[in-house]
């Protein structure tokens, strides 16, 4: 079945159903204003003063359902552009709020907030967040999208009676459906950060996982229109870079020095009231932060956090089943590596971009009156080529990834009672007779009316396609399924889910790494405390199994039994632990790396303890000790990881954070290498890691900051025994085998990052970096950290140093700064 059949099968089959609203809770009202406040944090405009007040707050954190310790009022009043909030939280003791200094978004602050949600289609789907803290740091958010970022105003202001908050949320900043009289729903909460005091209006139960049904009613709101929502934000940038090239030998002669230029431009428009698109054209990503990178040993993937804006906000609706980690968009080349092993004899490597170019890219979104949400992801990028200069001087490009077309559409349909049906689509198109890759998910969740029982499930097809030696193009099918039956809502909460993944169903291309040709069964039971008692203000005890077999013979591939806790004592003061255990040898199929191998698994034992302190001090540490056996095996392997956290805030404006981890793995065993044969071979190692991570931070104001990040990650592999594997997997001693795979592996990065929002949505930022990596493969490893900190740090690198400068302009506001620019001329 094609992809547009399958849509219109979707569209056809799907029902809207309107939402049942809570009207018993209090409404919150709003006043039409003519004149529009001015925001500096000080309710003393007339307009303020007839303004019905919201304040019954009532606390979810410490004491569960009293009400708040201090009283807040909160006010809302709107006119034909915006909506204003003015809230001022009384406090007895004013010198002891807390006002920590940081950046926007930053919500681990050591200060009190005030948060408004505000739900604008009434749906109790989605919602808008916007906060600030006491010392003016701006928070916002959706409830489907933690990275969302708008342009709106806020001012607080503290006085001899506690503090003020003021906001103004341009109608452009957020969506709402069109008519006379708007039903939107809100709901307030404030943070009292010295007594990590959390209070609500209205309130609404911790068991009840929906608590979007608890937004009161916002009365008044009437003869808004949805204005255009344009916005563009044109960039510049200009960087440098000193970077080495490399021999074949894997020697250097010198860095080379390049200086670059780039242009571009993010591009919002609201199509109308219900769907925005957003585009990006020729991005620049050279300040993008640093990712902590890993050694891995594993068959699985490690992967990283999205630290690209465009890929980071307003994606919440392609996330689904798993089908879209955007870390493939741009990704390394898929030539990068092996070319960097095999550059010809006498010959070097002068260019090899180590991230593939991306020349645009587009995202449709919205939702239906109906409650259909359709999405539309497309991204483009060049064709990449890395440059070889031979040793006559002759240079030769390579192709090491093609002109690509990435492209994910989603539907999405919203049922009664917060249930949903999904139908996803992701491609993958390749220039030059590379492989083309689509996939298809079907998923759906349905909860009963209190929202407390959930059933969901999914379904997915892949199908892979590929040029064979005579250039015909051969597709390989794959597909996965899953069923899940919890209950979610209460103190207690259980569940069992069920998936399943052919040995041929693969979803890389544009989605997250899965282990495939198994079919897993998790369940799990987990107890919530939420009222505080004599010992605890609140804990959680969870047990847990999975359970694994081989998709196609059904043999056990894993069994996993854990038992986890949580608890925050009076003091708050957090300690954490677990046990686990695989108390049963299992067959993994994929360790071995070659088909038609399989590699006999141990039976392990293992647990962890940490502890967290309060991070109202000026001095916290967080704290883990993980500790890892053979249970009944032949062989004594032991495993000891200890991790640290330290947090210091020098003043509000300066804090300090340390993070530290130390790992030794004495008898850790699992795939080497491939023999000259092509046949595997294990092999028993032992591991030590160690990861130093020190990060400053020193803010200015509220729109200005300045952090430095340094981290270094070291690991060392030393093999002590080889082994071939027998058809059962399990292993015979290889005496026969001799090559080094011992290895010394090394990253070391410096960020240092200065950003200044010179104006809402705009903001210069100089970013330095510095990178080195070096994996060595040796028999002669260093005996102590300095002298390979010392070696490390002497190694080729690369430094670049770029500034950006980024630009907001809202339709909106250029409009109304022209209107009034030709009413002050013709006066």
């Amino acid at each position: 079945m094609n992809r547009n059949r399958l849509c219109s099968f979707f569209i056809l089959s799907c029902f809207s159903f309107s939402v049942q609203a809570q009207d018993t809770l209090k409404p919150v009202k709003a006043v039409r204003i003519h004149t529009p406040p001015k925001i500096d944090g000080v309710l003393d405009e007339e307009i303020w003063k007839d303004v019905p007040v919201s304040d019954n707050f009532i606390q979810w954190d410490p004491d569960y359902k009293a009400p708040s310790s201090q009283r807040t009022e909160v006010k809302i009043v709107y006119d034909d552009d915006a909506i204003y909030i003015g809230a001022f939280m009384y406090d007895a003791h004013p010198d002891s709020i807390l006002h920590e200094l940081g950046s926007r978004d930053d919500q681990g602050l050591n200060a009190d907030y005030f948060f408004t949600g505000i739900d604008t289609y009434n749906k109790q789907i989605d919602a808008y967040y916007f906060g600030v803290t006491a010392s003016g740091v701006q928070l916002d958010l959706r409830e489907q999208d933690d990275t969302y970022d708008a342009v709106w105003l806020s001012a607080v202001k503290l006085n001899d009676k506690g503090w003020c908050a003021e906001f103004r949320i341009p109608y452009s900043a957020i969506r709402f459906p069109a008519g006379k009289d708007l039903n939107w729903r809100v709901h307030f909460r404030r943070n009292i950060r010295r007594r990590r005091e959390l209070s609500r209006c209205p309130f609404y139960p911790k068991e009840d996982p929906k608590f979007l049904k608890y937004f009161a009613h916002l009365e008044g709101l009437s003869e808004i229109k949805a204005p255009t929502r344009l916005s563009l934000v044109p960039y510049l940038s200009v960087s440098g870079e000193n970077s080495p090239d490399y021999n074949a030998d894997g020697s250097y002669n010198s860095n080379s020095t390049g200086l670059s230029y780039g242009a571009g431009a993010d591009i919002k428009f609201g199509l109308n009231d219900r769907f925005t698109l957003d585009a990006t054209l020729l991005p620049d990503f050279s300040q993008v932060q640093s990712d902590n990178k890993v050694k891995n040993l594993s068959y699985r993937e490690v992967t990283y956090q999205e630290n690209r804006p465009f890929f980071k906000e307003g994606v919440e609706l392609f996330n689904k089943m798993g089908l879209f980690y955007s870390r493939r968009v741009g990704r390394l080349p898929t030539l990068h590596d092996s070319l960097q092993l095999n550059i010809p004899k006498g010959a070097v490597l002068e260019d090899n971009p180590s991230q593939t170019r991306l020349l645009n890219s587009i995202k449709f979104s919205g939702r239906t009156n109906g409650g259909l949400g359709i999405g539309i992801f497309n991204a483009i990028t060049d064709n990449m080529y890395a440059t070889i200069r031979d040793s006559t001087g002759n240079r030769k490009k390579i192709l090491t990834e093609p002109f690509t077309n990435y492209n994910i559409l989603v539907f999405d349909q919203q049922l009664r009672n917060s249930s949903s049906v999904t139908l996803i689509n992701t491609s993958v198109l390749r220039d030059k007779g590379w492989m083309n890759a689509d996939v298809t998910g079907l998923g759906f969740e349905l909860l009963n009316k209190k929202n407390n029982i959930r059933l969901s499930g999914e379904e997915g097809l892949s199908q892979h396609f590929k040029k064979d030696s005579t250039g015909k193009m051969q597709g390989l099918l794959g597909y996965k399924y899953g069923l899940g039956l919890e209950k979610i809502g209460g103190n207690l909460t259980y569940g069992v889910k069920h998936t399943g993944y052919s040995n041929t169903y693969d979803q890389r291309d544009m989605g997250y790494y899965v282990v495939t040709n198994q079919r897993n069964t998790f369940t799990y039971i987990t107890y919530d405390q939420f009222v505080a008692n004599k010992y605890f203000r609140n804990s959680e005890v969870s047990l847990s199994n999975q359970y694994a077999v081989n998709f196609i013979n059904g043999n056990r591939t894993n069994n996993e039994i854990d038992v986890n806790a949580f608890a925050m004592l009076l003091n708050y003061l957090v300690f954490f632990g677990g046990v686990g255990t695989n108390p049963q040898r299992s067959l993994d199929y994929f360790e071995p790396r070659v088909p038609g191998y399989v590699f006999q698994t141990r039976r392990t034992v293992y647990g962890y303890l940490g502890t967290s302190t309060d991070y109202r001090k000026r001095f916290a540490v967080d704290l883990k000790l993980v500790g890892a056996q053979y249970l009944n095996e032949d062989v004594h392997g032991f495993f000891g990881e200890a991790d640290l956290g330290l947090r210091f805030r020098v003043n509000d404006r300066l804090s300090i954070f340390y993070n530290g981890m130390l790992s030794q793995d004495n008898y850790n065993i699992g795939f080497a290498a491939l023999d000259s044969m092509g046949v595997p071979v294990i092999g028993s190692r032992t591991l030590h890691t160690l990861v130093n991570q020190l990060k400053l931070k020193y803010i200015f104001s509220p729109t200005m900051s300045l952090s430095l990040s340094g981290r270094h990650y070291w690991n060392t592999g030393h093999y002590y025994h080889y082994y071939t594997l027998n058809n059962d997997g399990s292993l015979n001693p290889d005496a026969t085998y001799q090559t080094i795979n011992d290895f010394n592996y090394n990253v070391f990065n410096i960020d240092l990052v200065y950003t200044w929002i010179f104006s809402p949505g705009s903001s210069i930022s100089v970013i330095y970096k510095n990178a080195i990596e070096q994996n060595n493969i040796t028999n002669v490893m260093p005996s102590r950290f300095d002298s390979d900190f010392n070696g490390t740090i002497r190694s080729p690198q690369i430094n670049s140093l770029s500034l950006k400068l980024l630009y907001y302009l809202d339709y909106q506001e250029v409009k109304r700064a022209i209107q009034k620019r030709k009413a002050s001329i013709q006066e």
